[in-house]
């Protein structure tokens, strides 16, 4: 198994697809929302899209120390 194979596996179990299902369709991998590439506001966030899958708005909830 490679790398990618394990990563695909890992998004799949976690949330239904994988992160190039997620790019392919323009949705957050995490909340399914559309047009995920445009809710990113920073270049950063936007980054962190083609890398992960998540919208920046999932990527902050993910990772902030705030309980939501």
């Amino acid at each position: 198994m490679t790398l990618r194979d394990f990563q695909d596996a890992i998004s799949r179990e976690a949330h239904g697809l994988t992160k190039a299902e997620a790019i392919e369709q323009g949705i957050c991998v995490d909340c399914k929302k559309p047009n995920a590439l445009s809710r990113c506001v920073t270049d950063a966030g936007r980054r962190e899209y083609y890398i992960s899958g998540m919208c920046e708005e999932c990527w902050t909830k993910l990772f902030s120390e705030e309980e939501y």
